[in-house]
């Protein structure tokens, strides 16, 4: 099989004085359906060509990187992804009555906070915070996520905890809850009622850590675990995990480069090692600009004919991924004019446009 990633910005097909694209175009280029001269830009209302592949620009001087050419009939697959925000895993404490703690004992609370993501290691990390004697619910809950926030903690837990004292956490900003930046295209939270701290698990590209890194892991599927209430009577701590499961989304800056990254290989022939070992650039725009994707599939046959002597374990298949910013009309929001609209009126299968 040969895979294929091409990610536009702009989805158009705005050329330099050199011929080449601009820098994260993307253009369809056909060969014509009398003559099979080309290639030629496709154009709206044209007829469905022979041949036709995708086009990316690198920018000015730099050489366009090309899909390879697919006979429309031979599409076995063409589907779309719209772009899908990443979600935090949320696990909350509910805390009811008021603590009694006898003179000289200990009252601890002993927390313990898993990372149960499939693709992680096994990890956890654990949370003392002393409860006081007589500290009714309310006050717990600002003793725990004092104590939690404070806390140098693995950078798979988002570096701020909620309660009912900030109001509206969903800019990442209030009250300290959430400080820091969350990625575009991930889900915004609210407030828990009185009595509930809420923790988060992070996603992929969050800068919600302790380190002030960026979080590069899957989202963080985390479980909670109250482990002993030392000495701690009449308060009782109850734990819901799951209360929303951590997801990675789709097309998010973070996905999209990602596998950009992968694909560098085979699309700028990155394995040459005999010629500077330079990164070519990423087309995947920072989430801070904006960078939310729609992803469009295609696979197609080599011939479209499965008993045509095709040779088994070969590649008798082209996959071919092009992400294109989400939102942008030249992409998916003029009907009929749109890079997937052209994109529909070529492949003979049930069209992307509304999906998308």
């Amino acid at each position: 099989m040969a895979r294929q990633f091409l990610i536009g910005e702009l989805g158009g097909t705005t050329s330099t004085t050199t011929g080449l694209l601009a820098d994260t175009a993307l253009d369809i280029q056909v060969l014509s359906v009398a003559s099979e001269t080309g290639p030629t830009s496709y154009a709206d209302g044209d007829p469905v060509p022979d041949m036709f592949r995708i086009v990316q620009g690198t920018g000015t001087g730099a050489p366009n990187v090309y899909s390879n050419w697919i006979n429309p009939r031979n599409v076995i697959l063409y589907d779309g992804t719209p772009t899908e925000d990443a979600t935090h895993c949320e696990a909350d404490l509910t805390i009811a009555s008021t603590a009694s703690v006898a003179a000289g004992a200990v009252g601890d609370l002993e927390l313990k906070f898993v990372n149960k993501s499939a693709n992680e290691a096994a990890e956890f990390w654990n949370l003392s915070v002393n409860i006081p004697d007589s500290t009714a619910n309310t006050a717990a809950q600002d003793f725990i996520a004092v104590a939690y926030d404070a806390a140098v903690k693995p950078d798979w837990l988002a570096n701020t905890c909620a309660t009912d004292a900030a109001g509206t956490v969903a800019t990442g900003t209030s009250s300290g809850q959430f400080t820091g930046s969350r990625p575009a295209g991930s889900d915004a939270e609210t407030a828990p009622a009185t009595g509930v701290v809420t923790f988060y698990g992070n996603v992929p590209g969050s800068t919600l850590t302790s380190s002030g890194g960026t979080y590069t892991g899957d989202a963080a599927q985390i479980q909670l675990i109250v482990t002993t209430q030392n000495d701690i009577a009449t308060q009782t701590y109850t734990v819901t995990n799951d209360v929303v499961v951590g997801q990675n989304g789709s097309g998010t800056y973070y996905t999209a480069k990602k596998f950009e990254d992968k694909m560098k290989g085979i699309m700028y022939g990155y394995y040459n090692r005999m010629q500077l070992p330079n990164t070519p650039d990423n087309g995947a725009v920072d989430s801070a600009a904006g960078g939310i994707y729609d992803t469009v599939t295609i696979v197609a046959t080599k011939d479209g004919s499965s008993a045509s002597g095709q040779i088994h374990g070969v590649d008798n298949l082209d996959e071919i991924f092009i992400v294109g910013l989400a939102g942008v009309a030249t992409w998916s929001e003029t009907a009929g004019t749109s890079f997937i609209a052209k994109l529909d009126a070529i492949i003979n299968l049930p069209g992307l446009y509304e999906n998308i």
